[in-house]
């Protein structure tokens, strides 16, 4: 069992390297996604605003008496406030799209220049890690 559980947390944190997700809609631009992303958040923190809870748990002793307690507070509207950013994009026509990393062998000394609006979705369009952050390119247009 531990076995299996190992092999499956190693394949995740795999996984992870070698693709990632983001909101994308076909002709929008980085400058735009981040835009609705704020009017988003904006409007989903306005309606569903921090309500934050304390719960009181008890701590026992070896015979089951409570001994002392620890406080936890927690954001009961956090998910409904992800939720309702993420149905607005949703709405203003961004979906969830995994995005695979470019492959060294895939890049092999050539150069392209980062796209500028998001392209629909093809297995020539992949991510590159650059020093200005994540960009994705085609690999049907090199420079």
């Amino acid at each position: 069992m531990k076995k299996t559980l190992l092999i499956c947390t190693i394949a995740a944190l795999l996984s992870s390297c070698t693709e990632f997700r983001e909101m994308y809609k076909p002709g929008a631009t980085n400058t735009q996604r981040n835009i609705d992303q704020g009017a988003c958040n904006t409007d989903a923190a306005t309606r569903y605003p921090p309500r934050i809870v304390t719960d009181w748990v008890p701590i026992y002793n070896a015979e089951g008496r409570v001994i002392s307690h620890r406080v936890e507070q927690y954001d009961i509207n956090e998910a409904r406030r992800r939720e309702g950013a993420r149905s607005c994009m949703v709405a203003r026509g961004y979906e969830w799209a995994t995005i695979p990393y470019c492959k060294d062998e895939q890049i092999a000394g050539r150069s392209y220049a980062p796209i500028t609006k998001m392209p629909a979705l093809s297995s020539n369009i992949c991510g590159m890690r650059t020093d200005q952050g994540r960009v994705l390119i085609d690999l049907s247009k090199p420079l």
